[in-house]
């Protein structure tokens, strides 16, 4: 009887020995996920819930098969290549990163590590890359092509807003992008019968002085560019055009959690979990060359209830039925 307790409490030792042993080397041979982005807003925080959602349901589970490691660096932009070359020197095997400064960081850092990026726009068009087939070897992700939708985006205003005459328009000047962006709203409006008054701004004070100079007029709104200067900018935007009762259309779900009255564009829950997707090809071999990059297909359209009350604009019961998401 003493010799058989004596062997139970052997065998017990010899298995959390064996399981202390097995734990490190398991943690050893888990992928480890380099995540790098500028700043936490909304876009990426649901970038990241959708990539781990994603992980979720191909059976990775965080910590048992699977590690993380997040470099935020909370808006400084100078700090993503150390962020990127950190993540570098903790062997992660692949780097999922979020938007244009973030993916540029990375490709600067390595030519060799597999990037995942989810990005909101033409990776082409940013400089990411030359084409879909003329790219780094390293590299693959989800694009939301957002200038491709701008047509739709104006329709949906018109149709929120339907004594919609004018839309006025603010953008960097010194990006040829956002001059380019103008141009293909001016073709949209023309399309649905609207006026689009243009302001080419090259500073964040021209653009403060423009738009507090303008007079709010019946059957005007604001519609945005996708612009780094112009939503540098966007609290005093939002703070005018509440007080000059302008309705303004956005291009994502966070612009209308911020303000603006209306946003159409891209669910980045969405693109994150493909983006999951296209990390475990990653991992179970396949070359980040050879994965296509996807296009985002899901889409949402956000109304801010307070906004519209604020500014003394009612939407339509079906134009509430029809959103994805009210904020009230």
């Amino acid at each position: 009887m003493h010799q058989s307790k004596l062997s139970h409490i052997l065998n017990a030792v010899i298995a959390l020995v064996l399981a202390a042993i097995s734990a490190p080397a398991a943690a050893q041979t888990a992928p480890r996920i380099g995540i790098l982005v500028q700043e936490m807003e909304r876009s990426q925080s649901q970038a990241i819930r959708g990539l781990n959602a994603g992980f979720k349901q191909l059976g990775y589970r965080e910590r048992t098969n699977i590690f993380f490691e997040t470099h935020n660096v909370k808006g400084n932009r100078a700090a993503l290549q150390p962020a990127a070359t950190e993540l570098l020197a903790h062997k992660v095997n692949v780097i999922f990163t979020t938007g244009t400064s973030a993916t540029r960081a990375a490709l600067a850092a390595t030519a060799d590590v597999p990037i995942v990026f989810v990005h909101p726009s033409d990776p082409a068009a940013a400089g990411l890359i030359k084409g879909a087939t003329d790219r780094p070897k390293n590299i693959t992700g989800v694009a939301a092509y957002a200038a491709a939708t701008t047509g739709y985006r104006l329709t949906l205003f018109k149709e929120i807003v339907p004594e919609l005459k004018k839309i006025l328009v603010f953008y960097d000047a010194n990006n040829s992008f956002s001059r380019e962006g103008y141009k293909a709203i001016e073709t949209a409006a023309k399309k649905l019968g609207l006026q689009a008054q243009g302001w080419g701004i090259k500073s964040s004070d021209e653009l403060k002085t423009t738009v507090g100079a303008v007079h709010s007029e019946p059957g005007t709104g604001i519609f945005q560019i996708a612009d780094d200067l112009f939503e540098s900018e966007s609290d005093f935007l939002f703070e005018n055009a509440r007080a000059k009762k302008l309705p303004t259309m956005f291009n994502e779900e966070s612009w209308a959690i911020h303000g603006a009255l209306a946003a159409y564009g891209p669910s980045y829950l969405d693109m994150g979990q493909r983006a999951a997707a296209l990390v475990d090809g990653i991992l179970k071999g396949a070359a980040p060359a050879t994965l296509p990059i996807e296009r985002a297909t899901k889409f949402d359209l956000t109304l801010n209830y307070r906004t519209a009350t604020f500014i003394g604009f009612q939407f339509s019961p079906a134009m509430l039925k029809r959103a994805d998401k009210v904020i009230r």
